[in-house]
């Protein structure tokens, strides 16, 4: 893969690197960032799911808009994770 999938296109100059040393350690700080770049992502997602719900949305109209269940809905709004993330 040469070409980084949406939203990440930003990370293209890492694979533009021409010094091969230079580009592993570019790709190597990217993904010791992954995690900080998770927790991140969800406290955004949270955030949204709770301004929609103070905007009126039901747990239930929420999991339509985002395509998942009303109960995880609920979860990322409480700030709950599932499956490996949680243990």
């Amino acid at each position: 893969m040469t070409t980084p999938p949406p939203p990440f296109g930003n990370l293209q100059h890492v694979a533009e690197e021409v010094d091969a040393t230079q580009r592993a350690k570019a790709a190597s700080d990217a993904l010791q960032a992954i995690p900080d770049l998770q927790r991140w992502l969800r406290e955004l997602r949270q955030g949204a799911v709770q301004e929609m719900r103070a905007g009126g949305m039901s747990h239930a109209d929420v999991g339509a808009a985002l395509g998942v269940s009303r109960a995880r809905a609920q979860q990322i709004a409480e700030g709950r994770t599932t499956g490996k993330r949680a243990e």
